[in-house]
């Protein structure tokens, strides 16, 4: 059985102005919390090297693979976390109209024996540091 955890937010700027932010890989050190360096390539099959820094653990380096991306909709990447241990992490968008803004979700799932186990003792902290990721491209995109 997977765990998913995720953090919803509505944000007043279109899907193309929080796409910006999010495909810019480059600059996610400005405003990114759980993975302040971020490098490599939004393609499908392209792989993003990436450090995550969730509280209370030590920094994690890791090489993910993007699987699947659509410009202003989504990003997905691929992680296998070790023995046992996969995620699936994800930016969506979803327009609410013309000039309503947007809805952002952001999260992961995390699969196999010990993958399930690691996400459901970090629960908390993951919910926390994916809802700080929302509220900082949020006022990034409507700044």
């Amino acid at each position: 059985m997977a765990i998913r955890i995720e953090h919803r937010i509505g944000v007043a700027a279109t899907t193309e102005r929080v796409w910006e932010i999010i495909a810019d890989l480059e600059r996610w050190g400005e405003w990114n919390p759980l993975h302040p360096e971020a490098s490599g390539r939004i393609a499908i099959g392209g792989t993003l090297d990436l450090v995550e820094r969730l509280d209370g653990e030590p920094d994690r380096r890791a090489q993910v693979r993007v699987p699947d991306w659509t410009p202003e909709t989504q990003l997905i990447w691929d992680d296998k976390r070790g023995f046992m241990a996969r995620s699936r992490r994800y930016f969506e968008l979803e327009p609410l109209g013309e000039g309503a803004g947007c809805v952002l979700a952001n999260g992961e799932i995390f699969e196999g024996w010990r993958g399930e186990d690691w996400a459901a003792a970090r629960r908390r902290k993951l919910r926390a540091a994916y809802e700080a990721v929302n509220e900082a491209i949020k006022a990034r995109a409507e700044s």
